[in-house]
């Protein structure tokens, strides 16, 4: 496994123009954000985004999630995992279950009937391969994976050494023949167990595959997992694991919440005597992953995970981990890291201290999510980035900068559900990101803005592009374009792993159903419409040695260039 250090550190290193990596597999993306560290970097030049090159369809379901999701497409989808020509991606199947109907929308796809409505669908890994200029598919893999209850969790195999790794039924992953999907081996970890799920992307450094799994009450109405533990399979098959309740010592059992609006309504704090009163303690649960994120691991071999009690977000951490065996080397709290509570919120209540979380009277914290996939990013001096998400803050986050040994040293207030991407540019460090801003004016309408930016190394603006594009837009059958000017503010980015070139030029799609280039000094490069409009979770973007870029809309993926 170490002999796969060196070329990981020319890899985190292929963003510098002036210190290309030799090695071919440099500018292929065999994981989400690109490779182990996640940076999303290539060594790869973009082509034009002048014309399709590939249209596949990946999910025949989008209509029906888009209705049940009122006009939202809410599916959180796989980074392609590209290997010179060869081409590896998901592909949903089986038919699309709607939440029960109910007249009290507090309980939208909580009865217990929704438990499992997931499962009636399907998950494919299929392989293509261009040829002769087209994408053209060689072989497909059903996977009887299926997502925890109550929550479709993002399916993000990996190509790990000489296979791809597919997470399976039980808790455990097929290992494929890259060049005809066939079986090579099964491993599973936890046997049978029809009630242990992987959660999240999986990760690989070299033939070593990471990642989470969680066991769940079959029976229990909200699905809370029981137990989760991160686990390690090695190029030989061999497994280790580790709960997360062991991954934060002295992790505490009673956790403060937020306050009750049935006891007191905003706003909030709650403030008596002129003093701030904490709210209620919650049993906090047990320490569990992010369910769609992925563990990061760095050159020297180092794996980062984030972690938050299950029955309180507000205590999430960051967790460094040696290998093999799993010895924690630090886990770092992304509480009282923030200030800007009572700064940024407009409903505090009269007197509330300045800065405090207003739901809490505490001090903000950073909380990681289930709902978001965002991952650590190792930099490369060994620095760790993490998106985290709050909701005071109008339903945005903050991304976190820790140094190698767990110091928090920075946050930028951001727009949440995001790993960057990191590069170098003429020996400067650079992280480009999506920053939409949430600000809801009068009737409910969303007003932004919406950013893409670029921040050095301490966290600080380089530049931003706005969103303005006006119109949603849809592509006909015959080519031709067809537009309505109906958003006043512009559109969200909907990215969640951005993509970055060799020249510094960042790749991200948008809600406008564009897919975006803005080089390295924040003007616009370049931008194509790929099939329409439609608000959607976010999506990664990802770049072949070709320079030819891949992004998602409306079920499908799309390759675009002008070569």
């Amino acid at each position: 496994m170490r002999a796969w250090i060196a070329f990981a550190l020319a890899l985190v290193a292929c963003g510098d123009n002036a210190a290309r990596a030799p090695d071919p597999h440099c500018a292929d993306w065999h994981q989400w954000g690109g490779n182990a560290q996640h940076t999303g970097a290539s060594c790869s030049v973009g082509q034009p985004l002048q014309k399709i090159l590939a249209n596949v369809e990946i999910d025949p379901l989008v209509p029906d999630e888009i209705a049940d999701a009122d006009g939202d497409l809410v599916v959180h989808y796989q980074a392609p995992l590209i290997d010179g020509d060869r081409v590896a991606m998901v592909k949903k199947g089986g038919t699309f279950t709607p939440c029960v109907a109910d007249m009290d929308p507090t309980m939208r796809c909580r009865h217990p009937e929704d438990l499992y409505r997931f499962a009636s669908q399907t998950w494919s890994e299929v392989g293509y391969q261009w040829q002769n200029g087209a994408l053209v598919e060689q072989w497909s893999f059903l996977s009887d994976w299926k997502p925890p209850p109550r929550r479709e969790t993002v399916f993000q195999p990996v190509i790990a050494g000489a296979h791809i790794a597919v997470p399976v039924a039980g808790g455990g992953v097929a290992l494929l023949d890259p060049a005809d999907g066939r079986l090579a081996r099964a491993i599973q970890p936890f046997g049978t167990d029809a009630n242990t799920y992987v959660i999240g992307v999986l990760t690989a450094f070299g033939d070593t595959v990471y990642y989470n799994a969680a066991t769940f009450d079959h029976d229990d109405p909200y699905g809370r997992a029981i137990d989760a533990w991160l686990v390690e399979i090695d190029g030989d098959g061999h497994v280790h694991k580790v709960r997360y309740t062991d991954l934060v010592p002295g992790a505490p059992t009673k956790c403060y919440g937020s306050y009750d609006a049935t006891m007191t309504p905003p706003p909030w704090p709650v403030i008596v005597d002129g003093a701030v009163q904490k709210p209620p303690l919650y049993d906090c649960g047990p320490l569990v992953p992010g369910f769609n994120s992925a563990p990061a691991v760095g050159p020297d071999g180092t794996v980062y995970v984030v972690a938050h009690a299950q029955g309180v977000d507000f205590y999430s951490y960051l967790v460094s981990i040696n290998p093999g065996y799993f010895e924690v080397n630090w886990a770092t709290s992304l509480r009282d890291r923030l200030l800007d509570g009572c700064d940024v919120s407009t409903e505090c209540a009269i007197g509330a201290p300045k800065g405090v979380d207003p739901s809490t009277g505490m001090p903000p914290a950073g909380e990681v999510t289930d709902d978001s996939t965002s991952t650590p990013v190792v930099m490369p001096d060994g620095r760790v980035l993490y998106g985290s998400w709050s909701f005071y803050n109008n339903d945005r986050g903050h991304l976190f900068e820790f140094s190698r040994g767990g110091a928090v040293l920075a946050t930028y207030d951001f727009g949440w559900d995001l790993t960057p991407a990191v590069t170098t540019i003429g020996g400067a460090t650079r992280i480009v990101m999506k920053d939409n801003h949430y600000i809801y004016g009068a009737m409910g309408v969303d007003q932004g803005p919406y950013y893409l930016t670029m921040l050095d190394d301490a966290l600080e603006e380089v530049w931003q592009y706005q969103s303005t594009e006006t119109q949603s837009c849809v592509r006909q059958p015959d080519g031709s374009v067809s537009c309505t000017a109906d958003h006043p503010h512009g559109f969200e980015w909907c990215i969640n792993a951005p993509a970055i070139d060799a020249n510094g030029t960042m790749y991200a799609n948008s809600e406008d159903g564009n897919v975006y280039a803005i080089g390295a000094d924040g003007q616009l490069r370049d931008h194509l419409l790929l099939d329409t409009a439609l608000g959607a979770s976010y999506t990664p973007v990802a770049l072949d040695r070709e320079g030819r870029v891949y992004a998602l809309n409306a079920g499908h993926l799309y390759v675009v260039g002008g070569n």
